[in-house]
């Protein structure tokens, strides 16, 4: 496990927005982002109070990439019963978005709500189509950019929670450039605790793209359909380490929601049947690298290529 670093040490520079009256029902920092760093995660914790209630926020990243999960923790959050989305949006002048979200309550009672995983910076130029999606091609994302995100990071000061909740939310996060430039670096170290090359990654050209299976990597009914509902949130993320020839060195499984004998079999029919187009270092060769999805993404095609 890696060392725990402190919140002093972390983001001394970081400082509470002052409470105003008016404000009352805006959630507030009080105290500092805390590290939480372990061998498959990298996760900072602050904790805030809208007067009334309490509620943690958690950021956290499995890989390094666009993807952050949200997880909050406390009070003063209500979805409505029947919402499966909660619309987000990171201020003051982001994009409003939804996600797909779980509920639960941990083991002393606290409401926890964990968001899919989002992204601060859009992968795509605001009005820019989005790349087709040719289901009989590998389908490879644009390369982790780490300076668009910090640049999108800089300018978010706070989190609005809204559609799907009884009662909007606004959490006052203050500037998200140091907590991110952190989640940066702990998620360039989890390369190394993995075997990889952190600084062939940040010069990397392309990511591993997971080559189309006509039956699916997973054949259906691998993960029953009455299991579908345990993959919100996040959960159960496959990580395959993929060498320069393409081939599945290991798979693993973060944050497991399906049962030991389910994911035991899903890696097994990853390293048997999986094959994925190699990540291409600075210089357009082979190397290295990793891929990581839900379940959902190593099925059978749905009708239309859409999954």
């Amino acid at each position: 496990m890696r060392k725990l670093l402190s919140a002093c040490s972390l983001l001394g520079l970081i400082v509470a927005p002052a409470v105003h009256a008016q404000d009352a029902g805006v959630f507030k920092p009080k105290g500092s982002w805390t590290a939480d760093y372990g061998e498959d995660y990298c996760r900072l914790v602050r904790t805030f109070s809208d007067g009334k209630d309490e509620l943690s926020l958690a950021l956290e990243r499995i890989q390094p990439g666009n993807d952050v999960r949200m997880i909050f923790v406390g009070g003063g959050l209500s979805p409505y019963r029947n919402a499966d989305t909660i619309g987000y949006q990171f201020g003051p002048s982001g994009t409003a978005a939804k996600s797909g979200y779980v509920k639960s309550n941990t083991a002393d009672g606290k409401q926890f709500v964990s968001f899919n995983p989002v992204t601060l910076a859009p992968l795509v130029a605001p009005g820019a189509p989005m790349p087709a999606f040719d289901p009989t091609k590998p389908f490879v994302p644009p390369p982790y950019n780490r300076a668009k995100e910090q640049e999108a990071a800089t300018g978010v000061s706070m989190i609005a929670l809204s559609e799907g909740l009884t009662s909007p939310v606004k959490i006052e996060t203050g500037s998200l450039r140091a907590p991110m430039a952190a989640m940066q670096t702990c998620a360039d170290d989890l390369l190394k605790v993995w075997g990889l090359d952190p600084e062939k990654h940040k010069t990397m050209i392309a990511p591993v793209a997971l080559n189309p299976n006509p039956q699916g990597v997973l054949p259906q009914g691998t993960v029953p359909f009455s299991e579908f509902s345990k993959l919100a949130g996040g959960g159960n993320q496959v990580r395959v380490i993929v060498g320069a020839d393409g081939k599945p060195t290991s798979c693993k499984i973060y944050s497991p929601t399906l049962s030991e004998s389910i994911n035991t079999k899903i890696c097994n029919l990853v390293m048997e049947k999986a094959s994925f187009v190699p990540a291409k270092d600075a210089g357009g060769q082979a190397m290295a690298s990793f891929w990581m999805g839900s379940p959902m993404f190593l099925g059978p095609p749905m009708p239309g290529g859409r999954r």
